[in-house]
């Protein structure tokens, strides 16, 4: 047996302890924290996983655009504007599968109630769509537009978010308004 050869087999074989190997579990053989990381994983299993539309939009209003109820129905509109335009089978599907944030833990019952509110309304079609058919959006207060994000279909700008049309929609441009201002800059 080569030189080199030994050495590899030396240090592969006593490396580690057994002692070290097993430093992460009991003595029974199962990780020291397997119940803890079932427990956190199942909790937010219930958590991120609402089953029904309208807490599904209230939670993605809540999460994404609390600051407003003008931001919070712009918010419910773009999830509307999608699941209208066949992104998905159902507000939850389109929430869950369009990068949305909808898992909401110990709400401000007061701002939870007004996002839920205006879900409902979003839904029901007695809010009008403040973000001229948006449906991509993105945090005012990004150092960089992300690479999606292109001036020619930036719709509206409201609270804190920036809302783009679709690059093929030829739908409308939101009004303006104290809380919904246009911005058409490059």
């Amino acid at each position: 047996m080569s030189n080199n050869l030994f050495k590899v087999l030396f240090l592969l074989a006593f490396s580690t302890s057994p002692g070290a190997a097993k430093s992460s579990h009991h003595h029974d053989g199962y990780h020291k924290h397997a119940q803890y990381h079932q427990r956190v994983k199942h909790r937010h299993y219930q958590a991120r996983l609402p089953q029904d539309d309208l807490t599904c939009l209230a939670n993605t209003a809540y999460r994404e655009a609390r600051n407003s109820e003008s931001n919070l129905q712009a918010v419910a509109n773009v999830a509307k504007n999608r699941f209208q335009g066949g992104w998905g089978q159902s507000y939850c599907h389109v929430i869950r599968t369009g990068r949305f944030v909808y898992s909401v833990r110990h709400p401000d019952p007061a701002s939870y109630a007004k996002a839920h509110e205006i879900a409902r309304k979003v839904m029901d079609g007695e809010l009008p769509d403040n973000t001229g058919g948006a449906v991509f959006f993105h945090a005012a207060h990004l150092r960089h537009r992300p690479k999606w994000a292109k001036p020619q279909y930036l719709s509206a700008r409201i609270g804190g978010n920036v809302f783009y049309r679709d690059g093929a929609s030829t739908l409308r441009v939101a009004y303006n308004s104290p809380e919904s201002e246009l911005d058409n800059r490059d």
